[in-house]
């Protein structure tokens, strides 16, 4: 890249479906941050192109158009950075791209566990497989998967629930989350009392809630996402299993859905007003290490290790610090009490 040349950010966020009104809100404080900076970075103009992962109609992101839009952005000689992705599980698609070029990547919100560490509910599956040569280049600003199942496990055995029953959806979010809270669950001294799957476009929902009320479960996990479906399943579970708690993930917390019983979930972040201010830390990231790679700032490889170096950071989150893993250490998720479409903040729950 010339010296002095302009830089590209890229951004992929899924603009349609359940996760759409987050990725509105990060957008916008991607463009806030970026004018912040006065568009301008270690002596370089930076622009940022905004890229949709999700197609009309769809309920989440695309695996084809996640590819394509990495691919883009590798092929432009001019992109230093790409910020991606929002759902769970996409960037297993993205990394395996953007890493065969040493292209740094930013997570806004994807928790896959196994995209930076081991998992504990599939240890068989390590981070090597996503990464040319072992170059790591994947920075996210949310804990993983792994870690969220276990804060929701112990809240609801904090809040007197030693039976649980999961019930998941058939997406791919839905699947990782309930088995690693079932992997969780013995290291809170819970027992899971069935694992069910709720697949998407089933008329009645009742049958599977009496499935799971026969267990005599004293808490209920939903891990799957806040669509139509799950406000029918949820409600079916209300009426098969009344009074029983709910807990839900920060798929459920994030829906734009409103309806079934109340119910008590978690987010990486706080209150939905500070979103913005969130958001505009993504970016923030990446011009951070820009700006570190010094006079190497149009180097890729020089970005990327510079995003990766350990250290320090303050946000709406609270103090973290990025890991060599390219994980956030965060210790603490949001808790919300969920009625409708409104979220009441509860307080912070700690990751055990």
């Amino acid at each position: 890249m010339p010296k002095g040349a302009a830089l590209t950010v890229y951004s992929s966020l899924p603009r349609a479906g359940v996760s759409a009104r987050v990725a509105d809100a990060i957008a916008a404080g991607e463009r806030l941050a970026l004018a912040d900076a006065h568009g301008r970075v270690a002596g370089r103009a930076v622009r940022l192109v905004e890229l949709d992962s999700a197609v009309p109609g769809g309920q989440a992101w695309d695996p084809a158009t996640v590819e394509a839009n990495a691919r883009r952005a590798v092929d432009d000689r001019t992109a230093i950075a790409y910020m991606g992705e929002l759902g769970l599980g996409a960037s297993a698609v993205s990394v395996p791209v953007t890493s065969g070029d040493n292209l740094l990547q930013v997570s806004p919100g994807d928790g896959l566990t196994t995209l930076t560490r081991a998992d504990p509910a599939e240890p068989e599956e390590l981070p090597a497989r996503y990464y040319h040569g072992g170059r790591r280049n994947f920075v996210r600003l949310v804990p993983t998967d792994a870690q969220q199942a276990a804060a929701i496990v112990a809240w609801a055995h904090a809040s007197g629930a030693n039976r649980l029953a999961i019930v998941r959806d058939d997406e791919l979010f839905g699947r990782e989350l309930a088995a690693e809270a079932a992997v969780a669950a013995p290291r809170e001294h819970v027992t899971v009392t069935t694992v069910q799957e709720a697949r998407h476009g089933v008329a009645d929902y009742s049958s599977l809630a009496r499935d799971v009320a026969l267990r005599s479960p004293e808490a209920v996990l939903y891990t799957g996402l806040g669509d139509p479906d799950a406000v029918r399943l949820l409600n079916a579970i209300g009426r098969a299993l009344p009074g029983a708690p709910v807990y839900g993930s920060s798929a459920l917390a994030t829906s734009p859905d409103g309806g079934g019983p109340p119910a008590d979930v978690l987010k990486p972040a706080a209150p939905p007003a500070l979103y913005g201010s969130w958001a505009r830390g993504v970016l923030r990231r990446l011009l951070d290490a820009i700006r570190a790679a010094g006079r190497h700032a149009g180097n890729r490889a020089a970005v990327a290790q510079a995003a990766l170096r350990p250290r320090t950071r303050r946000s709406v989150l609270g103090t973290y610090r990025v890991e060599l893993s390219g994980d956030a250490a965060v210790t603490r998720f949001a808790g919300y009490r969920r009625i409708g479409g409104t979220l009441t903040f509860l307080g912070m729950r700690p990751v055990p």
